[in-house]
């Protein structure tokens, strides 16, 4: 089983996830979403991107990972569309919630995580299944359960974010032909905001599992089954008049 992150390095990702939200939102919004996020953090911060081994991120703390760097490359792409000169009827804010949350649903509900470390040693050795699913849950596609959850604590959505999450997975979600593809020039896609978002998750996944194939150096994550030792300090941070997307991220991070 390969582990990219540490302890420490799953606790600095939470904070960086954390700060971001407080710096990007405000006013009921953001109240909201702190309101769900204090309540899922336990479960958040270990949180795989996937369940398989060769998929990316599949190990504790890789949602997390996973949804700073789609993030990250979300804002990059926006700025090289603008520089392009991009008609962009959408805002880093409204960016940067899509990006937040369009794999919400991976982490479950309110109540139950959706991946459980797979109790089948047969399963881990030989399919790489390092995770299951929660038996216990419904079953909803990803995307129903992001709205859902989101919906339980009250968090509204414009129609461009609700458009940005959907379609994020582009053409590998079937569900999404029908607005990728059309005939009728009055239903073409109005937002850049799904392509944006398509394909800065295409680049986080395709660096994640390529970081896990080519890595040489494989650090095991401790107590992947508990909390990371080091607890994130979180800090309410008033919006800025521009966001510090550096102060969050750094200048020389990975993609």
């Amino acid at each position: 089983m390969i582990h990219i992150l540490d302890e420490n390095k799953i606790a600095e990702n939470y904070e960086k996830f954390r700060k971001l939200i407080n710096q990007t939102f405000e006013g009921e919004r953001l109240e909201k979403l702190n309101k769900m996020y204090d309540h899922i953090e336990n479960r958040i911060i270990l949180t795989p991107a996937s369940s398989t081994e060769h998929f990316h991120n599949a190990f504790a703390g890789g949602y997390i990972d996973h949804i700073l760097r789609v993030t990250r490359n979300a804002i990059k792409i926006y700025d090289l569309y603008d520089s392009l000169g991009m008609e962009l009827d959408f805002d880093k804010e409204t960016l940067i919630f899509v990006a937040l949350h369009h794999d919400l649903g991976k982490v479950g509900n309110h109540e139950e995580s959706w991946y459980l470390p797979n109790d089948s040693q047969w399963h881990i050795e030989n399919q790489g299944k390092i995770y299951k699913t929660n038996p216990n849950m419904h079953w909803m596609g990803l995307n129903d359960r992001t709205f859902w959850v989101l919906n339980h604590f009250g968090i509204k959505i414009s129609e461009v974010e609700y458009i940005g999450i959907k379609l994020t997975d582009g053409l590998y979600d079937e569900s999404n032909k029908e607005y990728y593809i059309t005939y009728n020039k009055d239903n073409v896609l109005k937002t850049q905001i799904p392509f944006v978002m398509h394909q800065a998750d295409m680049i986080a996944s395709n660096f994640e599992r390529n970081r896990v194939v080519n890595s040489d150096k494989k650090v095991q994550t401790k107590n992947v089954g508990g909390r990371p030792a080091k607890k994130a300090k979180l800090e309410n941070v008033k919006m800025p008049d521009k966001i510090d997307f550096k102060s969050i991220f750094g200048e020389t991070e990975d993609v």
